[in-house]
């Protein structure tokens, strides 16, 4: 499954560069104002355009726009500084004993230059949070979101450290609030992922003009999507970790469970123009989709009583609601760009007893600018 995953993920990235690169025919000559007389009249060629295949009709239909509302990138090449802040949650719950307990570690600050051609951006950054000290930490995260004008598709690969602490209990006997706060080194999860959205009002509503800077979106527009995901989760989970010995309920006693999530989804966004060259964004996709546990659930020694009722648990299959929601802003007059974008993905899986949630996600901020236009655009 995972060398599926990681095909999907490189065929995209290899058709998005590909798409890239090719340059549309233009369906007529432009003028400037400066150039064109208001009292002359202006021909366009008659000429039958030469029959194209298959895939030049198809790329030309996925990057076509209507430049009264979107104004296309007239720069081949950009820079760009960029300040990522990562932040994540996971909570189990036993509904049936009303008890929860969150987990989440502490942000990842991280920073560091990209060098962008076109709608690629390659780049590095760097923990802040490791600066002089030493210690390199454990946790995994790659996301990536590819923007195009009808398609858009985020890959996703998250594996937790070992810095996650107690944020929130609730549902218990004793007082455990003084808890909050502390160490926990007894949760471990693996996210993989891949969305992929349609977007129905491509050609007036663009996502790279409020995500990638590859476009300015001139006008306000909004635009229904739809699209599906396909991801793969494994939680590790050991409650000798917690403090006191918490009296949890058997339902929560569990070592380690695994599950995929087949889902499709329906949202809506729209890009309002509050200002020239001023974008405001928001998206919010939820989708519904089928979970199968498709990994051997362990159990603690203390839960063995109640084996049978905990692998009937984790071994039916389900469904599940996940959501999807974006925001941004950004000023960007075609030369120069400043914004910030955030991006939050949530994973629910319930059945019976348990509820687990896991909510991660990403806050971006940078700066950057745009040169050596394209060739199409030199005499402007």
């Amino acid at each position: 499954m995972k060398r599926l995953l990681l095909g999907l993920s490189a065929l995209l990235v290899c058709v998005s560069s590909t798409m890239a690169q090719v340059s549309l025919p233009e369906d007529s000559v432009r003028l400037s104002d400066g150039s064109r007389n208001s009292s002359m009249p202006v021909y366009q060629d008659t000429l039958p355009r030469p029959k194209e295949n298959f895939i030049k009709r198809f790329i030309r239909a996925f990057n076509e726009t209507d430049t009264t509302y979107i104004q296309p990138n007239k720069y081949n090449w950009a820079v760009m500084l960029q300040n990522t802040n990562a932040f994540e949650s996971y909570t189990i719950k036993d509904t049936r004993a009303s008890q929860s307990i969150t987990f989440s570690p502490k942000p990842g600050i991280k920073i560091g230059p990209y060098l962008g051609w076109r709608w690629l951006f390659f780049g590095y950054t760097f923990d802040v949070n490791s600066l002089g000290k030493g210690r390199k930490s454990t946790k995994t995260e790659f996301e990536l979101s590819l923007y195009s004008s009808m398609l858009m598709c985020d890959l996703i690969y998250r594996r937790t450290g070992d810095d996650f602490k107690l944020r929130r209990l609730s549902g218990f006997d004793q007082n455990v609030e003084q808890l909050e706060g502390e160490h926990f080194n007894g949760v471990r999860s693996y996210t993989a992922g891949i969305n992929a959205y349609y977007i129905f009002n491509h050609k007036r509503f663009s996502y790279p003009a409020a995500y990638a800077q590859s476009t300015v979106q001139k006008k306000s527009c909004g635009t229904w999507k739809a699209g599906f995901s396909f991801d793969l989760h494994e939680l590790n989970f050991d409650y000798k970790e917690l403090p006191n010995n918490i009296p949890i309920s058997n339902d929560l006693k569990f070592k380690q469970t695994k599950y995929w999530n087949l889902s499709f989804s329906a949202g809506y966004g729209y890009n309002w123009v509050f200002k020239k060259n001023c974008l405001f964004n928001i998206s919010l996709t939820p989708a519904i989709g089928y979970t199968h546990n498709y990994g051997h659930t362990t159990l603690n020694a203390a839960a063995e009583a109640n084996e049978e009722l905990l692998f009937k648990h984790f071994n039916r299959n389900n469904f599940h609601i996940n959501c999807t929601g974006r925001m941004g802003v950004v000023w960007n007059n075609t030369k120069y760009f400043a914004g910030m974008s955030l991006i939050v993905h949530t994973f629910n899986f319930k059945h019976t007893n348990l509820f687990t949630n896991n909510t991660f996600g990403t806050l971006n901020f940078y700066v950057g600018l745009n040169f050596i236009k394209r060739k199409e655009y030199r005499d402007e």
